[in-house]
């Protein structure tokens, strides 16, 4: 009788402990949702800015992530494990459509999911990326993070593959939609390259075409 009793207890007392500790870390998730929810948009508006300095404003493109059409575009292309999280239309100050910032995600890097924003002008309906920012990158130092080097990240400032894809090259570039690959890390390359290209899969999705 008292093993029962004292089972009983500790039941009783575990259960107590699990209650309290779900309320603890549901107070501490309501606690800090907010900060970071501030501080990830902060970064968002920042980085949309470093990609499209030209723009004032930016208008969110709604469920856009959903879209089957722009999904089959990216599937299409070939860019496997490739995916666009958001787009963002970037606009002059009367309101005017200078281009977007395509937020795109590819999960084939060597550390795991690469994931940028890419500002991408429409002008005179060519399409020109106007340069990169890396959202989420964690390849191996020294290596794969020469990504976030200015040394490779500048070969897409005004680059204008017209209705090519991006393609990286070990040889040193020669065409309008080469870029130099990183030594030693095509893999990464290989991981940034597809989201580039998923961003301008998007944009030419959402001209209807525009090379």
């Amino acid at each position: 009788m008292k093993k029962e009793t004292s089972l009983g207890h500790d039941i009783v007392i575990i259960t107590l402990i699990t209650l309290v500790a779900g309320l603890l870390l549901g107070l501490v998730h309501t606690v800090t949702a907010g900060p970071i929810k501030a501080t990830e948009e902060k970064t968002r508006i920042e980085t949309q800015k470093e990609v499209f300095s030209d723009a004032v404003s930016f208008e969110a493109m709604e469920g856009i992530e959903e879209d089957a059409g722009l999904i089959k575009a990216i599937e299409d292309a070939g860019l496997t494990k490739t995916s666009v999280e958001a787009v963002d239309t970037a606009l002059d100050a009367d309101g005017n459509k200078l281009g977007y910032v395509i937020t795109a995600i590819n999960k084939e890097g060597y550390g795991g999911e690469i994931k940028l924003m890419a500002g991408v002008s429409t002008k005179d309906g060519e399409l020109k990326v106007n340069s990169i920012a890396f959202l989420t990158l964690a390849e191996t130092a020294g290596m794969g993070m020469k990504a976030d080097q200015p040394e490779f990240k500048e070969q897409f400032v005004a680059l204008a593959p017209g209705e090519e894809i991006i393609v990286y090259t070990k040889s040193g570039k020669s065409a309008p939609n080469e870029i130099d690959a990183i030594s030693g890390s095509t893999v990464t390359t290989s991981a940034v390259t597809k989201a580039v290209n998923a961003a301008l899969t998007a944009v030419r999705y959402l001209e209807g075409g525009a090379s």
